[in-house]
């Protein structure tokens, strides 16, 4: 194309042909096959044919056959000739399975006549189905739903019922290490995105019958399977049917993470705090399971969300469970100060430094007043600018691959840092106060409650600016106040403290030994009140 004719169309409005213009135009809303009608009765044309061709033919429109390639047909003449075949997706199902528990044993059927004694559907599953999950149905959605979640169906002609037959073996990530929970002490295991993998994984902590296991599905269309954990015994049947009713009450077409259903049951969408705990361990759900709560593990997720919980159980770490009580104490003192620092250091810092110099001792003023003679920002604007540059790193070192994303975080605050205490943009001390807040803020045990305490810093940051210490207080009592109206589930999210005789108060800041742990947390209002008897080391009861 010359420069003349370049110039010209930009000068210049010329339409193009007509054959090369494409409009996304819109589309009819009415469907001819919609499955979502999960509430609606099942009419003639959703139930099997008693005609293996109509079956046929249904299956393949519905399923879009051949243009929707995965979709496996499988046509089987069994014994004197009669007809049937079997459907699946491929990549989600085992063939070995297929072929040596279906279609081997398919053809080995005798003749079916109505004259013959194998005249009824049953009798497939009951007598020749090599394998050990079928079931027989005769309605057409119930099929698709198991085929769309890696079963295969098998149609025969002459019966009006389907079989499902459970034949799934999709590719999956092998249970690992945990990455986010990690733990010097304790199992080393963390969950996965296969559903009955996760549940085994807390079935074989908690060995007993009372641990119920409730499948449930989200999303009208994805059909998402999960499973809502309790132990029937122990957990509180208000609790129970307060989850099941949250969960039944989602409306939405796909679902495709524990988040987004975590979102969609909590009360206060717009709070600063989840009122969830989320968690990788199976450990930490079959703990929470042994003290009345309820848990929701969904298939395609590695997380598992723990309900209810409070704020101080947002802040203890797993590893508190396996520590001695002196250590497991210590380390929690260090994540408060950890939480402190990380929310309220840099506003502390702006209201010394701005309205309460008199507090700050002599030499100290005069050091910050020297390394603060050259910059020519005031402290707001460098500590938000420091800040913010801070989260940058962060951000960037997240979003980077594994190995580029820990050099990244490493060098880029060291040369971002040094280069602006050399510009003189920012003060030394600056680069400290950001540093400790930054590593306050990396101490805290749960990531969600991370992200609560780096919104809330940039609050009291500009409280402090506006007002010193008045304006810290006045936004800590703003913030008490919040969360102390916030539930979760019908439980205070400041549980236990207006009950401050409870052993639970003790627990919730500090670690009792675990012989004294003999109630469960009282807020949970569960069945069974003891956890272990008054005396559960027998070995310390003197005997004459």
């Amino acid at each position: 194309m010359s420069v003349i004719k370049r110039i010209r169309d930009c000068l210049f409005f010329t339409p193009k042909a007509e054959e090369n213009q494409f409009y996304l135009k819109e589309q009819n809303s009415n469907t001819e096959y919609d499955i979502r009608r999960e509430n609606i009765e099942t009419t003639e044309n959703d139930k099997v044919f008693l005609n293996i061709e109509e079956n046929l033919a249904y299956v393949k429109k519905r399923f879009t056959y051949p243009i929707n390639n995965d979709i496996v047909i499988r046509e089987i003449t069994m014994k004197e000739g009669r007809k049937a075949f079997v459907v699946l997706i491929d990549g989600m199902v085992s063939t070995d399975m297929v072929d040596l528990a279906v279609i081997k044993t398919m053809l080995e059927i005798p003749y079916f006549s109505d004259d013959e004694i194998y005249k009824y559907e049953e009798e497939i599953i009951e007598k020749f189905i090599a394998h050990s999950q079928a079931m027989a149905t005769e309605n057409m959605d119930n099929i698709f739903e198991e085929i769309n979640f890696g079963s295969c169906a098998v149609f025969v002609d002459g019966f009006s019922k389907g079989f499902i037959l459970d034949v799934r073996d999709w590719g999956h990530r092998s249970i690992d290490k945990p990455e986010n929970e990690q733990s010097i002490y304790g199992p080393q295991e963390a969950f996965a995105e296969m559903l009955r993998n996760n549940t085994a994984l807390v079935r074989k902590i908690i060995k007993t019958e009372k641990l119920i296991a409730e499948g449930v599905k989200i999303g009208k269309v994805s059909k998402t399977r999960g499973v809502m954990l309790y132990i029937s015994d122990i957990a509180n049947p208000e609790l129970v049917n307060e989850v099941r009713k949250r969960i039944n009450g989602i409306d939405m077409d796909y679902v495709i993470s524990i988040e987004e259903v975590s979102m969609m049951m909590e009360e206060e969408p717009f709070s600063f705090t989840t009122h969830f705990l989320e968690t990788e361990r199976p450990d930490r759900v079959a703990r929470s399971l042994t003290e009345g709560r309820v848990a929701l593990i969904l298939n395609g997720s590695p997380h598992v969300l723990i309900m209810p919980t409070n704020f101080f159980e947002l802040t203890h770490a797993v590893s508190d469970d396996y520590l001695r009580v002196p250590y497991a104490n210590m380390a929690r003192i260090v994540r408060m100060f950890a939480i402190i620092f990380s929310m309220l250091l840099p506003a502390l810092y702006l209201a010394i430094t701005l309205f309460h110099q008199e507090i700050i001792p002599t030499y100290l003023l005069y050091s910050i007043s020297a390394s603060r003679e050259n910059v020519p920002f005031p402290s707001i604007v460098e500590l938000l600018l420091m800040d913010l540059s801070f989260e940058m790193i962060r951000e960037a070192g997240l979003r980077m691959p594994g190995p580029i994303g820990s050099t990244l975080g490493i060098v880029g605050g060291l040369i971002l840092g040094q280069a602006a205490v050399s510009a003189k943009i920012v003060s030394p001390i600056m680069i400290i106060i950001i540093a400790i807040t930054g590593i306050g803020s990396f101490a805290t045990a749960d990531y969600s409650l991370s992200w609560s305490f780096r919104i809330l810093r940039l609050t009291f940051i500009v409280l402090a600016a506006s007002m010193g210490f008045y304006g810290i207080a006045i936004g800590t009592f703003i913030y008490g106040l919040i969360i102390a109206s916030e539930k979760s589930f019908g439980v205070s999210f400041l549980e236990p403290i207006p009950r401050v005789k409870n052993k639970s108060m003790a627990n919730a800041i500090f670690v009792n030994p675990i012989w004294q742990r003999e109630k469960r947390p009282d807020f949970l209002n569960t069945k069974k009140e003891y956890e272990e008897p008054d005396i559960s080391r027998n070995w310390k009861i003197k005997r004459r």
